[in-house]
């Protein structure tokens, strides 16, 4: 038999150390998991600010670059209503240039012809567009100097160049034009004979110049060959 000593408080006491034991645990835990959650949280807020702060800065530059985009492609918008008025006044120029020289080839063909050339020359030509802006009308004056008296005779052709694609295209006036039927235009004039007439151009087609070439039914009398760029005049 062993004698133990007699303690009625040691079991209640064991128990409520136990107790505070865990409790002050919980509690450690609970604040710490308290601090933890809180540090967190503010860390997510900085970095929820700074998201923000970088979206309202990336909202600036996109305002500044739509802003100077704007202002550029009206830029470009006025450049090209610009270049678009210097072209047309360039092409209007160059109209009364040729038409100037035309001027000055028909006088002095009539005054001083060519020696060998039955005094026979190209006074005008051009090329004016219709309204519709698919048709196309075109005159040539042929003329014989005041020296000579003698009937002309001979034949004209009329070739347009351009581009069909990458291809280099020539068609006859008479593919063009339901007014011509030959790809000879029959020339018999004293002083001067016109040629006019409308054509139209196939889809697709871009012209790029005019080649006439007159020849005479004579065998020593004029051959001439003239290239003429695509000058249209707008009627």
């Amino acid at each position: 038999m062993k004698v133990v000593p007699h303690r009625p408080f040691f079991g209640a006491f064991s128990m409520m150390g136990v107790a505070l034991l865990v409790l002050s645990t919980s509690a450690g835990a609970y604040f710490a998991g308290q601090y933890q959650l809180r540090k967190t949280l503010d860390e997510t807020t900085r970095q929820h600010e700074q998201v923000l702060g970088q979206l309202e800065e990336v909202r600036k530059e996109n305002e500044s670059l739509r802003l100077r985009a704007a202002t550029a492609e009206q830029s470009v918008t006025i450049g090209e209503q610009a270049s678009e008025s210097v072209r047309e006044e360039l092409v209007q120029k160059e109209n009364q240039i040729a038409e100037l020289k035309q001027e000055i080839s028909f006088y002095r063909g009539i005054m001083a012809p060519s020696e060998g050339s039955e005094g026979v020359s190209i006074g005008r030509f051009s090329i004016s567009q219709a309204e519709d802006g698919h048709r196309y009308q075109y005159k040539l004056l042929v003329q014989q100097s005041s020296a000579r008296h003698q009937v002309v005779t001979g034949a004209a052709r009329f070739t347009i160049i351009g581009k069909e694609g990458e291809e280099i295209r020539r068609y006859a006036l008479a593919d063009l034009s339901e007014q011509v039927e030959s790809e000879s235009i029959p020339l018999r004039f004293k002083y001067f004979q016109n040629i006019e007439g409308e054509l139209q151009l196939p889809e697709g087609f871009e012209p790029e110049g005019v080649e006439l070439s007159l020849k005479s039914s004579k065998r020593r009398g004029f051959n001439i060959d003239q290239r003429y760029g695509w000058l249209v005049q707008k009627t």
